[in-house]
């Protein structure tokens, strides 16, 4: 019985998955594009939106607690050294590898078979909030 139930365990981080059912998710450059374009915030959430699909909970939470003081980190770095907003470019793609690299392959698996999410929903969403954001610093910064 126990040799039976170590047969059925799957590793941690892979995902079991029927064929004709794999599970949807926003690909890894998805995540990386986002991070860099807006911010590693908006890679998180989508990273956060794939680990709800397979209610990898410990990962949401460990993903909530880097983001908080990874953008802590840049807002205090991008004072402290008074640099202008191009140094937050390489900063929110480092944040988009670290998600992928680390979190993603962690709690999806690296080699998880997977069916692309729509990126449209989420780019409009982005850039709603993102536009109105810009304008607010540009005309009342």
């Amino acid at each position: 019985m126990t040799d039976n139930h170590q047969e059925n365990a799957r590793p941690q981080n892979e995902i079991p998955h029927d064929p004709g059912n794999l599970p949807q998710f926003y690909s890894k450059r998805l995540i990386l594009v986002f991070s860099g374009l807006f911010s590693v915030l908006f890679g998180a959430v989508l990273l956060i939106s794939n680990l709800r699909c397979i209610k990898e909970r410990k990962g949401i939470m460990q993903v909530l607690v880097f983001i908080i003081i990874y953008v802590i980190g840049i807002i205090f770095t991008m004072q402290s050294a008074k640099t202008s907003t191009n140094f937050s470019l390489p900063l929110n793609i480092l944040g988009g590898l670290i998600l992928n690299e680390y979190f993603w392959n962690r709690y999806i698996g690296k080699e998880t078979e997977y069916e692309k999410k729509d990126w449209i929903k989420p780019a409009l969403i982005s850039l709603g909030i993102s536009i109105p954001a810009f304008l607010a610093l540009v005309y009342l910064g």
